[in-house]
């Protein structure tokens, strides 16, 4: 009995471990500009305004993908669409690679759309939810989160020093996205291999369109789902549009040098991270509840942003202000990988989790459509220390807005749990 317990144990554990080789992988083709701005705007022959249009077509499709996604997650197998997804996504990688013309390029972002949130995102939050048992949720996702940083990390470093450094041009960026389009490939292999069937997790082998609809009203009837969503946008306005803003922040206003400040971000994106999801989900299964961990968590992230905000500006005080900042981020970073654990509370069929995951997405992601242009209007063009604090001062009324609406979601499941 003990060996076929640790046998599934392992079972699980190394299913996760592929879901997120995948993971790491899937949303680097979609976003290289941020890493390669100049030489990928020079290999395409466009504007700025151009460039940026290319990552507004990315955003329109995610922010409708992630509703629909979810009646797709629930419709289809979860293996079938996580394995697509990806080597779709390594197909439009090798097109991306001839450097073709901008209405190409544009249906190219629409294709990453699709590929990286429509059928792949929903799919693997559902896949990561019937891995384990209501006790491992915060585990399962805390570890999902931090695994989805360390493989990114490791794509990214070997890629840019292995491949890129050995010609640091447009070639190098044509070498870098081949290389990354075979790894999705390979990750669409092995995760085809390894992902078990959703349907054998269900009750029904076949789902059909009005078993989707009425899953689709059974969700959108649950207040805490609207909660959880609301909660999400918050935390996720913090964690994007506005700690997004640190760099800058440093270089321009505490006077921090732009080399150390490009290593400063390189740690805080990949390695807090990695480090703070794989302890939230720690906490969150030792608390039992996720809804509990991120009242604390909240709090904890109120504290940091206001402490960061009235940091004096000055070069005197740019180490704490780094790492006040830092602190901030190990808290966002470890909300990030235990946020859609909620869920799990709520006692949702697992014939509906794809339906729940993709309204809670669709809510919680809406800031990538208008959040940094909101922001980026707060800053005007020549930002000062003023425009960035309010955009800070908006973070802390972002997160206590978000502390707010989990006290609710908390509520709410105790009303469900009595009922």
């Amino acid at each position: 009995m003990g060996e076929k317990s640790s046998s599934l144990l392992s079972k699980k554990w190394l299913i996760l471990f592929i879901i997120c080789v995948g993971g790491g992988i899937v949303y680097i083709l979609p976003y290289i500009q941020y890493s390669f701005y100049d030489d990928l705007q020079a290999a395409f022959g466009i504007s700025n305004l151009q460039m940026g249009n290319l990552m507004t077509v990315l955003g329109i499709v995610s922010s409708i993908a992630y509703l629909f996604g979810g009646l797709l997650a629930d419709k289809f197998n979860v293996r079938w669409l996580i394995s697509i997804s990806l080597a779709v996504t390594g197909a439009a990688g090798i097109w991306f690679a001839t450097f073709p013309s901008y209405p190409q390029l544009m249906a190219i972002m629409l294709i990453y759309g699709f590929s990286t949130v429509f059928t792949y995102w929903p799919a693997m939050i559902k896949a990561v939810k019937l891995l384990g048992s209501d006790d491992e949720q915060g585990r399962m996702f805390g570890f999902r989160e931090a695994g989805f940083g360390l493989f990114a990390f490791v794509y990214s470093q070997l890629g840019t020093w292995l491949i890129y450094k050995a010609s640091p041009d447009i070639t190098g960026v044509r070498n870098i996205i081949i290389y990354y389009s075979v790894i999705y490939f390979a990750a669409a292999v092995l995760s085809f291999l390894f992902i078990p069937n959703s349907s054998a997790s269900q009750k029904k082998e076949k789902v059909s369109f009005s078993d989707l609809m009425h899953g689709l009203a059974y969700v959108c009837k649950m207040p805490a789902i609207w909660m959880v969503g609301l909660m999400v946008f918050c935390a996720y306005c913090v964690s994007g549009a506005g700690l997004g803003k640190l760099v800058p922040y440093w270089t321009s206003v505490m006077g921090v040098d732009t080399g150390v400040a490009a290593s400063l971000s390189s740690v805080r994106l990949y390695l807090l991270p990695f480090l703070a999801a794989a302890l939230a989900g720690v906490l969150v299964d030792r608390l039992k509840s996720a809804t509990k961990f991120l009242t604390r968590a909240f709090i904890l992230l109120i504290v940091a942003m206001a402490a960061f905000t009235i940091t004096p500006a000055g070069n005197n005080m740019a180490v704490v202000s780094i790492i006040i900042g830092f602190a901030a981020s190990f808290v966002i970073y470890m909300m990030r990988g235990t946020y859609f654990v909620p869920m799990t509370e709520l006692d949702i069929p697992d014939e509906y989790i794809g339906t729940a995951a993709g309204i809670v997405s669709f809510i919680g992601f809406l800031p990538d459509a208008f959040m940094f242009t909101v922001f980026g209007k707060m800053m005007g063009d020549n930002p000062g220390a003023a425009e960035y604090k309010a955009i800070f001062w908006v973070c802390v009324a972002l997160a206590a807005a978000g502390l707010l609406l989990n006290y609710g979601t908390q509520v709410l499941i105790r009303k469900t749990k009595k009922a």
